[in-house]
């Protein structure tokens, strides 16, 4: 399990059902080189000396929010802005690659095609007429649309035949873990979504 995020807060349920974040009431519980979030004033202050109560950013990867007892309003924003800080860097950091079918030539299909039957791991959501599949090995989700296998004369229930069968790919519902708040983060950034899925598994 990776998270993409740390909170720190002495109270969890909030949090609940946050199977993306690293939810802990110990600092030494936090993961390293992911962002993170501190829930209260005290605690913050106290892992970091430096921080002031007029600025919730304590350095670019960590910041602090006030407990939900005691600035309720305060804490919701600050937990929102993070949330989309966090998506934000995640949009950033997976690379998408649009597959065209009708562009590719013969050689670079051949490519295409082998790459999905290697043995990487990979996530695969389908929505609507769009494929979008993760390769945990290049850390790429590559797009394909169907409409265009269609286009060009091309088989679109032999492709996805193959695909559901491959055992190297894990088939992603984007309904069952992602929040209606994920998913308004997401927004049309669905290319996402089977990066996500790898974090949960």
């Amino acid at each position: 399990m990776r998270f993409l995020a740390n909170i720190l807060t002495d109270s969890k349920a909030y949090f609940n059902g946050n199977v993306l974040y690293n939810v802990v009431k110990s600092e030494t519980e936090l993961l390293p080189n992911i962002p993170t979030l501190i829930v209260g004033w005290d605690k913050a202050k106290g892992l970091y000396p430096n921080a002031s109560i007029l600025n919730w950013e304590i350095d670019n990867m960590t910041y602090w929010t006030y407990g939900r007892r005691v600035k309720r309003e305060k804490f919701e924003e600050d937990v929102d802005k993070f949330r989309k800080i966090v998506f934000d860097r995640v949009s950033k950091s997976v690379k998408y690659e649009f597959f065209s079918v009708l562009t590719a030539t013969t050689e670079e299909k051949k490519v295409f095609y082998a790459h999905l039957k290697n043995d990487s791991p990979k996530y695969m959501l389908l929505k609507n007429n769009m494929v979008y599949i993760y390769a945990v090995d290049s850390n790429k989700t590559i797009g394909i649309n169907l409409s265009d296998v269609d286009y060009e004369g091309g088989d679109r229930t032999k492709l996805l035949r193959s695909l559901f069968s491959n055992k190297k790919i894990t088939i992603v519902k984007e309904q069952d873990y992602i929040s209606s708040e994920t998913r308004e983060l997401i927004n049309n950034k669905r290319y996402i979504i089977p990066y996500l899925s790898s974090k949960t598994a």
